[in-house]
Order: C-alpha cells, then structure tokens, then sequence
C-alpha cells in the first residue's frame, strides 16, 4: 500500500524528477485523460508478485494491496472499491485467470475496475455472492443484507460471452 500511496504523492505534486507542477494550469491538471481498457491477466497480492521478481518488500504494507499481473508480466495496482472489493476479500478470486474492464487514468497509477470476470470451466464469469434464502446477488463477501445469513459465490452466467 506504501508503495501504491508513494507513486500517488510523487504524481499529484509533479512527479519523480523533483519538478513542481505549480506553474502548470488548473485546466491542464483538472483534464486527466480517462479511457476504458480491458486486460487480463490474474489478481495477485502485491508481495507475492515482487517476491517472484526477486524484490524485497515489508509485506505489511503490500500483502493487502491487490495487482492485476497481466499476460505480458506487467503489475499494475488495483483500486479497493465496490467493483474490485471481491479481489481483496476473496483469495479463491486470485491467481487464476481474470478479464477486467477498467478505467485507466492517465494520472493516477491505479486501474479503477468496472467489472471483473474470472476464468471459470473455461469461460470468463463475474463473481458475485448469493444468498439463498432472500436470492440476493451483492459484488463481495459479506453477510446477506436482508437477513444477515451467509451468501455464497457463485458465478453470473453470461450471454456473449468474451472467452468463446
């Protein structure tokens, strides 16, 4: 997480070559490029992905931060908000293959995801969890709201599906 909030501060106050970014204009700091991608690769906890690069790292600050590892060994930070919550709460989401639909932002590190699908019986499905007394479908782990029972994953069929 350290390194992920580092990268931000560097951006936000005009980058790593100890330039400022004051003399630029509040236009061209407001019109941050924004574009939707889609990659895929697999989720992996920040520590375990350095480690199989040989980089040293206190797990305390990476263990919790999650990273899509693209096919092309790319790391690139995920962004913990309802979209991704799922990757961060559930390891049985991660190291296996993913699709995830994300806004890329040009000024910030992190993909902010919009819909992930994970590789399951050889197709991509999104995850979410049910609970099958009150058959509500949330996005990550937590009791079901209605009746604060237990949801279990499951995985949305999907018509059209990417993978075929």
């Amino acid at each position: 997480m350290r390194v992920g909030w580092i990268l931000a501060i560097c951006v936000a106050f005009g980058g790593t070559d100890g330039s400022s970014s004051s003399n630029d204009s509040a236009a061209d700091s407001t019109s941050a490029a924004t574009r939707i991608v889609t990659l895929s690769g697999e989720a992996i906890e920040l520590s375990k992905a350095l480690a199989a690069l040989g980089v040293p790292s206190d797990d305390d600050q990476t263990k919790n931060q999650i990273v899509l590892r693209t096919n092309d060994g790319a790391l690139m930070p995920l962004l913990k908000d309802e979209a991704s919550r799922a990757l961060f709460l559930d390891a049985r989401l991660r190291e296996r293959p993913i699709l995830i639909n994300a806004r890329k932002h040009d000024k910030i590190p992190y993909l902010q995801a919009l819909i992930v699908r994970v590789k399951v019986e050889g197709a991509y499905r999104e995850p979410q969890y049910y609970c099958e007394v009150c058959t509500i479908n949330v996005r990550y782990p937590q009791v079901c709201p209605c009746c604060q029972g237990p949801m279990i994953l499951k995985f949305k069929p999907e018509t059209g599906d990417p993978s075929r």
